[in-house]
């Protein structure tokens, strides 16, 4: 196995040789050994099977990328590891299968004269360009930039993050540390996450509880249960006798599970209790903070042993007042600061602006119902604004069947385009169709209309979503939508289509005797059985086209003119269907009326 290893091991030496002649001073061959993960890099995670796949690679076809290190410290003379700690862990997973030796030894990319702070910088903003770490990892690495006094717009050039993502990221550094290894482990998404982080530690794992117990709840209502739920008489940390307004309390009474019906007021005293926190605190620390929303630890760290420090009073976003002691003031750049410092809470909780908008929309539907005009003008915009086009146009757009389809549509389109006062950029239709870029821009547009362009519009936006349903099978039902408007309307098949060689094409040779018989062409070809099928398609396509543009026809012209398809009527009907036996029917009678 040694001998096999090195063997392999050859070609990787000659490798990094080279890279050491071109990248003198910059390249050294390290033993596998003397290499060490830091413990402030940011991927805390490694997927095992990526890993061994990794391993599998350079046991293939060499290791392509070296490693960066910092240089050694101490007598052992190991080396931290800035950039490459994973194809570390696949040279190092070889080393214990056997397939390298233990003492084998690999390119290294030494960086001189490194703080700690600086190995932790480089670090973070390598890992982060990598791509593949978890949110939580970029958190941990933008939160490593922060601490070395960058700022946010250092941060966004050095990581090619945007400003928002930073932002988000952040917010996670704010979760407790049950709820981050639960989103590391895939119990809630990234999303959930972010929700979380508006409450406090003890708020986050009761509502992880519920989500491991079953709970599915989307981001929006995990905000609302820890903004605009009603607090709780449990989260009260003034005397009770202060408040005067109403509780409801459920069966049992107990605190948890009795609130406080005017929140106002209980969030007024609530923050008077807080701040009387603060002043005893005062007393006892070096500094004291009310912090109203979220805690972030960005800002602080705990205190060293030795070391005095303060004290954080946070008034959470649902009322609950938590206390972090042992912190001292970390110097962040203010832009960051800016960025991740809570919002102030809104004047209207999400459940009273929801209150608001259901009263406006019902009274506003009231006066609609006796302004026709501007209903209509709504329903149009609407249409206008979200175009919904039948499966037919695209797919007589793209056949060569459709001219007389297309010319139909893009006249009335025109047409239109003409009445709204605006100019077609090439196709009509297509103009007319994506037009409005809102639908507010929809509702200006169709303003423009008197009642018979508006009723124009909305027929002709009508019509273009109309069509069969499931159109990968016939449709035989006479009580079908689309087959009773064709037949109220009138729909004759044969004003808009004829065979031609697509459809004859797909007939069997058997079928297209049928079509010769049936169709008065049997004249012509006799029963086709002198013909090859693709001689005959073409001729009998270019036939029916001969007779449709005729200006008067023979009988048997006339004949040829008239057929259709039994598919092509309004029921469909379906030749495959089995036949009613009416002679078992018949019989069946008889015998009825004889027994009676």
């Amino acid at each position: 196995m040694q001998r096999r290893a090195a063997c392999m091991a050859a070609p990787r030496c000659n490798f990094a040789s080279t890279n050491r002649r071109r990248l003198q001073m910059t390249i050294e061959m390290i033993p596998l050994k003397n290499l060490r993960p830091t413990s402030g890099n940011p991927r805390k995670r490694f997927d095992e099977d990526a890993i061994a796949g990794l391993a599998q690679s350079i046991k293939t076809d060499g290791l392509l990328q070296n490693l960066v290190a910092a240089r050694p410290l101490g007598r052992k003379r190991n080396y931290p590891i800035i950039s490459g700690e994973r194809r570390y862990r696949a040279l190092s997973l070889l080393v214990e299968q056997g397939d390298l030796p233990k003492d084998v030894t690999v390119p290294v990319e030494v960086r001189e004269d490194l703080s700690d702070d600086e190995i932790l910088r480089i670090a973070a903003i390598e890992n982060i360009q990598r791509e593949d770490l978890t949110p939580l990892e970029e958190a941990q690495a933008i939160a490593t930039l922060v601490g070395n006094g960058d700022g946010m717009d250092e941060i966004a050039a050095q990581t090619g993050l945007s400003a928002s993502t930073i932002k988000r990221r952040l917010v996670l550094l704010s979760l407790s540390d049950t709820v981050k290894a639960a989103h590391s482990e895939g119990q809630i998404n990234l999303a959930q996450a972010e929700a979380l982080s508006l409450g406090s530690h003890e708020e986050q794992d009761g509502i992880l509880e519920d989500i491991v117990d079953g709970w599915c709840p989307t981001p929006s209502e995990i905000r609302d249960y820890l903004i605009d739920d009603a607090p709780s008489v449990a989260m009260a940390i003034f005397p009770q006798e202060e408040y005067i307004g109403s509780l409801t309390t459920d069966l049992f009474g107990e605190d948890e599970t009795t609130y406080f019906d005017d929140a106002d007021q209980f969030f007024d005293l609530q923050k008077a209790a807080a701040e009387q926190l603060v002043a005893e605190f005062e007393r006892e620390h070096d500094w004291v903070e009310l912090v109203e929303g979220g805690f972030s630890s960005l800002q602080y760290r705990e205190v060293d042993e030795n070391e005095s420090g303060g004290v954080v009073v946070q008034l959470c976003p649902s009322g609950k007042v938590e206390i972090h002691e042992g912190l001292v003031r970390e110097d962040i750049d203010p832009s960051v600061f800016e960025a991740i410092k809570p919002k102030r809470k809104s004047t209207y909780a999400r459940t009273v602006c929801e209150y608001f908008a259901m009263h406006k929309s019902a009274a506003v539907q009231v006066e609609l119902l006796g302004n026709r005009r501007k209903a209509k003008e709504i329903g149009v915009a609407e249409m206008l604004r979200y175009p919904s086009v039948h499966d037919c146009f695209l797919y007589i757009a793209d056949s060569d069947e459709g001219d007389a389809y297309m010319e139909a549509l893009r006249g009335e389109a025109a047409a239109l385009l003409e009445l709204l006062g605006e100019e077609a950029y090439g196709d009509a239709f297509r103009t007319l169709l994506y037009r409005a870029h809102s639908v507010e821009h929809a509702y200006e547009l169709v303003q423009r209309l008197d009642e018979e362009g508006l009723d124009r519009l909305f027929a002709f936006r009508s019509v273009i979503q109309f069509g069969q349903d499931k159109c990968g099978e016939l449709d035989t039902s006479e009580r079908s939508f689309f087959n009773r408007v064709a037949t109220d309307i009138g729909v004759d098949m044969r004003k808009h289509w004829m065979p031609r060689e697509w459809f004859l094409s797909r007939r069997t040779m058997g079928q297209l005797q049928a079509i010769l018989s049936e169709s008065g062409l049997s004249r012509l070809f006799g029963n086709g059985k002198g013909y090859k099928k693709s001689e005959l398609v073409p001729m009998v396509a270019r036939y029916f086209a001969k007779v449709r543009d005729m200006s008067s026809v023979k009988p048997d012209q006339q004949q040829a003119r008239d057929w259709l398809p039994e598919a092509m009527n309004f029921p469909a009907i379906d030749p495959d269907a089995a036949t009613p036996n009416v002679e078992a029917d018949v019989g069946t009678n008889v015998e009825l009326a004889e027994a009676a």
